[in-house]
């Protein structure tokens, strides 16, 4: 571990990259808040105000991956030493998403000094309280601030068990200042493709689908979809694999944006979910929802990628193209052979069913059809704030769901569009 020098970090840049320009002072209040946990959920992150959850819910997706990494079932009886163990897993984790091959993780955190005079301000009384909060604001942010850098995240993680590194109200934009500073801002910049959106709306507070996606994958694309499109000659950068956590999101629902496997099926059963302005979680102990596909699964993807509208068909002109897809022989005569078996009566379409029973007899074992998911929303304000929330889960064969006006089922029927779910209580997206 070393201390950096600040020399050669262009302040400027990382500021407005973070916070953009003229950002509203309230709105920058509202980020300023400590890592702190609900009594009642032990491993639950507390969220003062609209805003933060775009560190807050990444973290917690985390905190609960590693629980299920370490089959810990009973997260409500953990001790605070070990919650804060879990906590410290989440950062590092992050941050070594963030790190790039040739360079150090950093990690900023508050300077002793502006600990104390914060620390003293909790002893003035309301108006001179507000006179020593305001010592620090978004423009001397970065003058406050101590840089550690670490060469390996043990390194990092033995600092942080050693040390009172978090507590202050500085503890979440001090995080988000890690993460850019061990990516390197000008990283950021190149991998959203928009020089011009800053991580956090200086009008509204919310982060960027950037920063979510920053912090859970450790590159910071704008988009949601798999792989690299060519939109008119410029490509545009999705998720390149599958994620170790998964992300959901509302807005797929209205249209605006579409969610790839590669964060619908991640390698745990974790995922943020994003309404139109907030971001909650949901995840399961059931790590039979994210097994790996049987042939006949990835099939069904396949076609649905074909048949966008869920219509049980597609044109006949399209085979070829699933065949291909599947990595099957595709050449034009056995196309056309395929094509009187799985198109009997001669519609020009493929049916499903039919494609299935000729190609992927063998079912296999499959994805649960009943199993038990949570929520949790963090922000205090919400109806169901500081509980994990439980649901128990069924999938209706043969049935699309009709969720019109549920903002909860209709984004969970973008990854299962046949569940159905009764929840102990009803949970809520904002």
């Amino acid at each position: 571990m070393s201390t950096t020098n600040d020399e050669e970090i262009d302040w400027q840049v990382v500021k407005t990259l973070i916070f953009g320009e003229g950002i509203h002072e309230t709105v920058f209040e509202r980020w300023l808040q400590p890592f702190q946990f609900f009594k009642d959920e032990p491993t639950a992150l507390i969220q003062e105000s609209g805003g933060p959850c775009a560190v807050l819910a990444p973290i917690q997706a985390f905190i609960i991956t590693k629980c299920l990494q370490d089959k810990i079932h009973n997260i409500k009886d953990l001790s605070k030493d070990t919650v804060k163990k879990l906590l410290h897993w989440a950062l590092c984790e992050i941050l070594s998403r963030c790190r790039n091959p040739d360079s150090v993780i950093t990690l900023a955190r508050i300077s002793p000094e502006v600990v104390s005079v914060w620390q003293d301000s909790l002893q003035c009384n309301s108006s001179k309280r507000m006179r020593c909060e305001a010592t620090v604001d978004v423009e001397t942010l970065h003058t406050c601030l101590s840089l550690e850098t670490f060469q390996t995240t043990t390194n990092l993680s033995k600092f942080l068990e050693d040390n009172e590194v978090f507590g202050t109200k500085y503890d979440i934009v001090c995080f988000l200042y890690s993460v850019i500073l061990t990516k390197g801002a000008t990283r950021v910049i190149d991998e959203r493709q928009d020089m011009d959106e800053s991580l956090i709306d200086p009008v509204h507070g919310h982060g960027s689908q950037s920063l979510i996606n920053l912090l859970i994958t450790g590159h910071a694309t704008q988009n949601v979809f798999d792989g690299v499109r060519d939109l008119c000659g410029m490509d545009l950068t999705g998720i390149a694999q599958q994620n170790q956590v998964g992300f959901l999101s509302y807005l797929e629902c209205l249209r605006y944006l579409e969610v790839g496997e590669n964060l619908k099926s991640p390698k745990y059963p974790v995922w943020l979910l994003g309404s139109e302005t907030h971001l909650t979680l949901l995840w399961s102990q059931d790590m039979r929802l994210v097994k790996p596909r049987s042939p006949r699964e990835l099939a069904i993807m396949a076609f649905n990628q074909i048949d966008k509208d869920r219509s049980g068909f597609i044109p006949g002109t399209e085979l070829k193209n699933l065949l291909d897809k599947l990595e099957l022989f595709a050449e034009d005569e056995y196309v056309k052979i395929m094509m009187e078996k799985v198109d009997p009566d001669g519609l020009g379409i493929v049916l499903l069913p039919l494609f299935l029973e000729e190609f992927f007899q063998e079912i296999g074992e499959t994805a649960p059809d009943t199993f038990t998911l949570c929520h949790y929303n963090g922000l205090r304000k919400s109806n169901s704030a500081g509980k994990y929330i439980k649901g128990n889960a069924i999938l209706l064969e043969g049935v699309h769901g009709k969720a019109d006006g549920n903002q909860m089922l209709q984004t969970l029927q973008t990854k299962w569009p046949s569940i159905a779910i009764d929840w102990d209580t009803p949970p809520s997206l904002n």
